[in-house]
């Protein structure tokens, strides 16, 4: 007797670091409801690397632009020799629909998100599709957990540049994630007074980030010369082992905060009181400023921080800071 024919599904999930840490329990779904099958995914060239230490994946590839006739047309000749039976839409956005309509009516099966709100100016956290349509037309069964990437870390925990000491880190370190959003961000004031506390405690002040930030580092790096700069010089896989080593994190409106919340580091996020950040994780405390996010008192993060049991308890004198904080 002929065995079964292997299944085909492909995901589709191409709107950032943010929105790829919160499908983690919709990948799972998944691999949950087609346990046997070949699951594809497509996403961006950034999140490749992340996306193959992900264990709901049999495949990865990198969805190429559409706009292109020429590109559009190979690429969906790909897309039906594969003979795919189902897709998952997570991201819903214009080269997914571009290759929905390219595939046409007789096309697979297509399950879809309700596409993200567009983000404002404002908007201190990428905003996210919504899964309700997809889990009501699908029979997904999405279990309500926290996203836990912590296989993000043990696909390679013995490689060396996972490592701390790859970056000539040694002892206890916190990390700083400042975002992209100049106007969303802490200032490099604020940071780099965070890092002198951080570097009197005996405790190695370490910024990541993309490469965009370079420059705002060296801004840092001018006040404090401690910090060890890995702005651009880190995937996803290896920060994600940084923040599960990190004694703690502070953050504004990244979405690196959201992948060190992912595999267990605890910390603080600096958020403006008109677009709160909104955390997807556990052991955060959100301090929020009413005016100017620049204006946060780097000594006041640093007690909060200790108040947390992350760090030493040190007298640093009275703090003045036009926040509040809350736990999460």
């Amino acid at each position: 007797m002929l065995g079964r024919k292997q299944s085909n599904i492909l995901v589709i999930k191409t709107d950032g670091l943010s929105a790829f840490v919160a499908a983690d329990p919709v990948f799972q779904a998944i691999r949950n409801q087609h346990p046997k099958a070949k699951i594809s995914l497509l996403t961006t060239q950034g999140l490749q690397r992340i996306a193959r230490a992900c264990p709901y994946f049999d495949q990865v590839a990198a969805m190429p632009s559409l706009k292109d006739r020429e590109s559009r047309r190979e690429f969906v000749q790909q897309v039906k020799t594969s003979k795919f039976e189902q897709v998952y839409d997570l991201s819903c956005d214009d080269e997914a629909r571009r290759l929905r309509g390219a595939l046409g009516p007789f096309g697979p099966k297509w399950f879809s998100v309700e596409p993200a709100p567009k983000p404002t100016k404002l908007d201190a956290t990428v905003p996210l599709p919504a899964l309700d349509k997809l889990v009501d037309t699908s029979g997904l069964s999405v279990e309500p957990r926290l996203p836990d990437l912590s296989w993000a870390v043990t696909a390679r925990k013995d490689s060396a540049n996972m490592q701390p000491s790859w970056y000539g880190i040694s002892g206890a370190f916190g990390l700083m994630l400042p975002g992209e959003k100049p106007e969303r961000r802490w200032s490099a004031q604020g940071y780099a007074g965070l890092a002198a506390e951080m570097s009197h405690a005996g405790i190695m002040p370490v910024l990541a980030g993309s490469k965009t930030l370079h420059s705002f580092g060296d801004e840092i790096a001018h006040e404090t010369p401690q910090l060890v700069d890995l702005t651009g010089k880190t995937d996803h896989l290896q920060l994600a082992a940084l923040a599960q080593e990190a004694a703690f994190f502070v953050g504004d409106c990244s979405e690196e905060v959201q992948l060190a919340l992912s595999v267990g580091c605890e910390g603080v996020v600096i958020s403006h009181a008109k677009a709160p950040f909104t955390a997807r994780g556990r052991h955060i405390v959100t301090m929020t400023a009413q005016d100017d996010v620049g204006a946060v008192d780097p000594h006041g993060v640093w007690r909060t921080l200790t108040n947390m049991g992350l760090v030493a308890l040190a007298d640093h004198g009275p703090a003045h800071s036009p926040m509040t904080a809350h736990a999460r």
